[in-house]
């Protein structure tokens, strides 16, 4: 009977290990099957402890050995057949299989787009996906009102006030789209003054309004991030992730990622990174991350234009200087990234000035 989940379904070598003797899996295997078990055991078995070592190789060794006789000492009869065999053995086989897979589909049925998830990792990442939200909708609001435009489409006046000024200046900085209008100029003194002492390296306002093409990039911005708020608001699969590697490259530092090539895969894969404090240590850096490669699936974005794909110690509200046109900047997921941060309300440019890297 084929495999009933959709964690397991539709993998072949699993597919085959669940009704074929020669198929079953065992200590030397290696591979996304061998992955997606082990994944499998440490969801479903809280005594799962196999070594980070072959979780990134996505190698059957001693420890993921362990932890399947351990698993089918806990399951006893319903995944050892005592017409042969008295203790449990190492090997993932047919009564394995469906054990795992029944318990994976029982699993899905409370959360269908959550895979290989712990519990307490589940949470944090429905947790973050309702911070993302609300980060990207104060986003939308922010662009709006120095748009002049109402959530009916209708026109709204906003003051000429320094939050005004110093969101239009974000965009410019991250952007390169040039939003002031003629007669946003001069700004009140006040307001000058105060972006001279936020703003490293601040030299001035830009001293024309934009052209038509400003106009254009500023309506196709809103737009996005308006895409980008409905596409968070939509189920998306995620995915816990624990392969040191990716259709053959190398994941390094990365705390999520999406299948780039693939834009019909919308899955976010979260990795072990993603959950460590010392690489992740707020809600508000996890929840930007899932918005970054929730990027790379709407706006078919494959890369980072300009800042290839090690942006290290950029300041939000200023981007990044390799990044040098608006056409770059509106396709780079890490420009939205940015922006988001710099659009929240407790941030201040001031004391993101020399603050190491990120955030």
């Amino acid at each position: 009977m084929a495999l009933q989940s959709k964690s397991f379904g539709g993998d072949s070598r699993l597919e085959a290990a669940a009704v074929s003797d020669p198929a079953h899996i065992l200590r030397g295997a290696s591979g996304e099957h061998v992955s997606k078990v082990q994944r499998a055991l440490m969801q479903l078995f809280d005594e799962a402890n196999i070594e980070r070592a072959e979780l990134s190789d996505a190698k059957y060794g001693e420890t993921t050995e362990k932890t399947v006789k351990a698993y089918k000492s806990r399951k006893g009869k319903e995944v050892i057949n005592h017409t042969y065999q008295q203790s449990p053995d190492a090997i993932v086989g047919k009564m394995t299989m469906a054990k795992l897979d029944g318990e994976l589909v029982e699993k899905e049925k409370d959360d269908p787009d959550y895979f290989f998830f712990k519990d307490d990792q589940k949470a944090l990442v429905k947790d973050d996906i309702a911070r993302a939200k609300v980060m990207v909708a104060n986003v939308v609001a922010r662009l709006r009102l120095v748009g002049g435009i109402g959530k009916d489409g209708g026109l709204v006046i906003m003051p000429r006030n320094y939050l005004y000024y110093e969101t239009k200046l974000k965009i410019l900085n991250v952007f390169h789209i040039n939003s002031f209008r003629e007669d946003d100029l001069p700004a009140p003194a006040d307001v000058v003054q105060r972006l001279t002492r936020e703003f490293s390296g601040f030299k001035g306002l830009p001293e024309q309004a934009g052209d038509i093409s400003d106009q254009l990039g500023f309506s196709i911005l809103l737009e996005n991030y308006a895409n980008l708020q409905a596409s968070l608001d939509r189920p998306f699969r995620c995915e816990f992730y624990t392969m040191g590697t990716f259709r053959g490259s190398p994941l390094s530092f990365f705390a999520a990622f999406v299948d780039a090539r693939n834009p019909k895969d919308e899955t976010v894969r979260f990795t072990r990174h993603y959950f460590d404090e010392q690489i992740m240590p707020t809600q508000d850096d996890r929840a930007v991350t899932v918005a970054h490669e929730r990027c790379h699936t709407i706006f078919r974005a494959n890369g980072h234009p300009g800042t290839g794909d090690n942006p290290f110690c950029v300041t939000p509200h200023l981007g990044d200087p390799n990044v040098t046109s608006s056409e770059e900047a509106l396709m780079n997921p890490y420009c939205y990234e940015w922006f988001i941060v710099a659009m929240q309300p407790a941030y201040l440019p001031r004391q993101n000035r020399n603050n190491g890297c990120g955030t």
